[in-house]
């Protein structure tokens, strides 16, 4: 295998009020998490896809448009199908959207990391190489 540059971040962002008891505060402190998590893999080197940036498409939707939840799955999965690989980010165990991209991850042969500590020592031993 090469060495991964692009790299698919995957995790909760469907509310489930783990951090709070209103789902919109939970979401936004699940985006927040998502988000850190991509700037810790860019700074690491990486080319991160970070799906909890699409709630930019609505805050720019004008009138009469709509984005569906087909939309967006279309959208992240077309991304996925590039990435080198994925980084679970911590609490993904409860988004049922992961536990899909994770099916298709295998389906497919793109590895899963569930730490960045071995995404990064595993992309310097296929540098060693």
């Amino acid at each position: 295998m090469s060495k991964i540059k692009r790299l698919y971040i995957a995790g909760c962002l469907t509310p489930t009020c783990r951090t709070s008891k209103n789902p919109a505060i939970d979401y936004l402190y699940n985006l927040r998490e998502m988000i850190r998590w991509s700037n810790k893999t860019y700074f690491a080197g990486f080319d991160p896809f970070c799906p909890a940036l699409d709630h930019q498409f609505f805050m720019q939707l004008q009138n009469g448009e709509h984005i569906t939840e087909k939309m967006i799955k279309r959208y992240s999965k077309s991304w996925l199908e590039v990435c080198d690989a994925m980084l679970l980010t911590p609490g993904w165990k409860s988004s049922a959207g992961t536990s899909a991209e994770i099916k298709f991850c295998e389906e497919h042969n793109i590895p899963i990391f569930e730490t960045l500590e071995e995404l990064v020592n595993f992309n310097n031993k296929q540098e060693g190489e």
